[in-house]
């Protein structure tokens, strides 16, 4: 009986993973390799916002969620490494969000190997990033109950990004 048992669940879950019904989106692979890593390390500035929002450090929160989760955090992070001034930074981001942050346009990184709604998720998921960010850093101290509520809020809106793609689509 209790092999019978074992023999039920392996077939619901073999049946389970392969009723996989979310659409595939074939990339090249080390395009996918490159995305999949994204993915990864967005999960982990998740839990760096986390962590740095139980500790009470939203200055933290919202630095890791504008430049490691912004609009054009990778271009962010080059320009920092280089030395140019925060003024700098924002200037060529503004310049790429009216160039490449539209829909008519797939941009320069991964988003172009992407379908337009996977890349309107993706401008989704890094403007409720930035509106985190913003809502982290107008965060005073002490912290009150209603400063929390908008940061988990905010931080929900973001993370319903992410969980909008990735119940939608896969990557192949």
């Amino acid at each position: 009986m209790k092999r019978l048992g074992i023999v039920v669940l392996s077939l619901i879950f073999s049946f389970q993973a392969s009723a996989d019904e979310r659409e595939v989106i074939t990339i090249p692979s080390e395009i996918k390799a490159l995305f999949l890593g994204e993915m990864r390390t967005h999960l982990d500035n998740l839990n760096e916002i986390t962590l740095a929002v139980a500790s009470g450090d939203f200055k933290s929160a919202a630095f890791v969620a504008k430049n490691k989760m912004g609009f054009g955090h990778s271009v962010r992070e080059i320009m920092t490494v280089q030395g140019k001034s925060e003024e700098e930074i924002e200037e060529k981001l503004a310049q790429l969000r009216k160039k490449h942050g539209t829909s008519d346009h797939p941009g320069r990184g991964m988003g172009r190997y992407m379908p337009e709604e996977v890349r309107e998720l993706g401008r989704a998921f890094h403007k409720a990033a930035e509106h985190f960010a913003n809502v982290a850093d107008t965060v005073k101290n002490p912290p009150t109950v209603a400063d929390y509520q908008r940061v988990f809020t905010a931080l929900s809106e973001t993370i319903d990004v992410c969980s909008a793609c990735h119940s939608s689509y896969r990557v192949e």
